[in-house]
């Protein structure tokens, strides 16, 4: 019995564009080889069960890629955006998390009103009692921040020149970048001991090497403004364990993650069309989600992401090079390679 799923999710509706906050809902139907335990009669079920017991168990990062999945396949199904927000807030303790407007937002607008448990209700409830709470965190983290951009002391930490940061002087956890920037330039905090980075709507561009061997960064953001990001710009930073990649940049370009050997949850955006060779020895890597807009894979793309055994392709038109999934545990690898090719894992 599998205990893990593998499938390739093809969208029939030719002339449909698929957005992750799209209101159709599609059905086992509108899927060609997907595979799931015997004993559920619907991907939805099962994945709603692997999503739940994962959480439970204290999977969390597997728990939210199942999440993740119910969403995209099914958006107007609350237990997906429920699960999200569970993920975020840990069981719902602080719904003062990044993005937690849009995602209640996504619930508020969801089918949660039919079922019977009606847990979404419960949680846009909790949203309602916390809110003045959260709101006043965020007025305060937002001075705070204000006063740090405005502190010369701290200004002088940034070599930059024209809008391009240059390279970063200073050692505090948490860097905030300066607003004047829309550069990030080569190598600006390579090798530095920062825990955290704060983007802001201004960054563009994220050029090579930038984060590069930054061994204590543990998650990183990157803000939708940003259209382009260099090679390497993240690789061997052995901590870092959390990624979100928004559908703004279209290109993920080689080595940009290798060696991140911790990484271990990745969020793909809807927009991003080519995934090149950028996350060869992520060991931690477990489960990704390819989104529809993604037209290529690369050569090597996920080898030697040993631990890498579930992978959701959304697309059927979609290539796939050469040793892409090289040194991976996925299941059903026959299938895989009647379909693109034994050389995607050879």
């Amino acid at each position: 019995m599998k205990k893990t799923i593998l499938f390739l999710g093809l969208f029939v509706l030719a002339l449909h564009t698929y957005v992750f906050a799209d209101t159709y809902i599609f059905t086992d139907d509108d899927l060609v080889y997907v595979y799931w335990e015997p004993g559920y009669k619907t991907y939805q079920s099962y994945t709603e069960y692997k999503a739940d017991s994962s959480y439970e168990t204290g999977e969390v990062n597997d728990a939210l890629w199942y999440y993740r999945c119910l969403t995209y396949f099914y958006p107007d199904y609350y237990k997906g955006w429920w699960g999200i927000i569970r993920c975020y807030s840990g069981n719902f303790k602080n719904l003062d998390f990044v993005d937690s407007d849009e995602y209640i937002s996504k619930l508020s607008k969801s089918d949660y009103a039919s079922y019977e448990n009606n847990e979404g209700k419960k949680v846009l409830d909790l949203w309602e009692k916390q809110l003045p709470e959260i709101i006043n965190a965020r007025k305060e983290r937002a001075a705070a921040e204000a006063k740090k951009r405005a502190d010369n002391s701290y200004d002088m930490k940034f070599v930059r020149h024209n809008g391009l940061l240059e390279q970063y002087n200073g050692s505090d956890p948490e860097v905030l970048i300066p607003e004047d920037v829309t550069i990030i330039g080569e190598g600006a905090f390579r090798q530095t001991t920062i825990e955290r980075i704060v983007f802001h709507k201004n960054v563009k561009e994220i050029q090579k090497d930038a984060f590069a061997n930054c061994g204590l960064l543990k998650e990183v953001v990157i803000p939708p403004t940003v259209t382009t990001i260099g090679e390497g710009a993240f690789c061997q930073c052995m901590n870092l364990e959390s990624v979100e990649i928004p559908g703004s940049i279209e290109k993920m370009p080689a080595n940009l993650f290798q060696g991140c050997t911790r990484l271990k949850t990745v969020t793909i955006g809807n927009g991003v069309k080519e995934i090149g060779k950028c996350f060869t020895s992520c060991e931690g890597l477990s489960t990704i989600l390819i989104p529809p807009s993604v037209k290529t894979i690369g050569p090597f793309a996920f080898s030697g992401c040993k631990n890498l055994k579930t992978v959701t392709i959304m697309s059927n038109d979609v290539e796939i090079g050469k040793r892409a999934f090289y040194g991976t545990q996925l299941e059903d690898k026959e299938k895989l390679s009647s379909r693109f090719g034994s050389f995607i894992f050879y």
